[in-house]
């Protein structure tokens, strides 16, 4: 019975120290930083699609509300409203990481081997 205790316990203990490890590497850091500013990125673009570019959209349409677009049971105005957030959304992230990856230092080419392997 002690020895399975012992067994037991060195497997949590070990257990415990890679969920240490993985928690608080910085990759693990960098993605939770990377979530709380995309939900608040996400607040902004939901706005600005709802309050300016689907109202654009309605006006020259003539419909001021797409969630009343219904075929039978389908809400499709909703649909349309997810899809043009998605596309919003992906096109924002896009000009994001091509102003950023603008500034960001270019890596180094790694350095070719000069040894060629012998057959």
């Amino acid at each position: 019975m002690d020895d399975l205790k012992k067994k037991t316990t060195g497997k949590a203990a070990t257990f415990l120290q890679e969920f240490k490890t993985f928690a608080f590497q910085g990759n693990v850091i960098d993605l939770a930083i990377g979530i709380v500013i995309g939900t608040a990125f996400n607040a902004v673009i939901t706005s600005l699609v709802n309050d300016i570019i689907m109202q654009a959209i309605a006006w020259a349409f003539g419909k001021p509300d797409f969630s009343k677009i219904v075929i039978g049971p389908i809400h499709i105005g909703n649909f349309i409203t997810a899809i043009v957030n998605f596309l919003i959304i992906a096109l924002s992230v896009f000009v994001a990481l091509k102003f950023v990856m603008r500034w960001m230092p270019k890596k180094e080419e790694a350095a070719t081997p000069t040894t060629t392997p012998t057959v």
